[in-house]
């Protein structure tokens, strides 16, 4: 095999896409499979199958990973706005975590794994059609965190 052949060939394995909402308000993990017909056990759990346009992490270059997910508003739509409901009834200020794998062959165990958070302003969006979800890995629980007072380091307060 040349390698115009190997690069032009297509795995024969099956590829499962799975992305996992968590936060601690949510009464249940939320598990979902991309574009599959039915159930799939993926790492011993069983993943809810959904239509969705995924587009993965860049894994070139020094920018911050950033994962795009798309779901159609008439099968995903009430989900989402009942967890959402549950997040601000809760007045959680966790991040939601947008955990993307992919499963190659095996189901046992993910190949790649990105542990991600639900973006502040535009994280969830609804259109009329869609569903979209925009996640990075920038935690917004650690990006305003000053530091934490400490008589010992900081002095200027001890004549006070």
């Amino acid at each position: 095999m040349d390698r115009a052949e190997f690069w032009s060939t297509k795995s024969p394995l099956p590829v499962f896409e799975a992305v996992v909402f968590e936060h601690p308000a949510f009464d249940q993990t939320f598990y979902l499979v991309a574009n599959q017909f039915e159930e799939v056990v993926l790492g011993g759990v069983a993943h809810i199958p959904t239509p969705m346009t995924v587009k993965p992490p860049d894994q070139t270059g020094d920018a911050t990973a950033k994962l795009s997910i798309a779901f159609p508003r008439a099968v995903v739509g009430r989900e989402f706005k009942r967890k959402l409901g549950l997040v601000r009834a809760s007045g959680s200020r966790e991040p939601i975590v947008v955990r993307y794998r992919v499963f190659l062959g095996e189901t046992d165990a993910p190949k790649v794994t990105w542990n991600l958070f639900a973006a502040d302003g535009q994280g969830i969006t609804f259109s009329p059609d869609t569903v979209q979800v925009n996640a990075t890995a920038d935690n917004p629980m650690r990006r305003l965190a000053g530091p934490i007072y400490d008589p010992a380091l900081f002095t200027g307060l001890q004549l006070v």
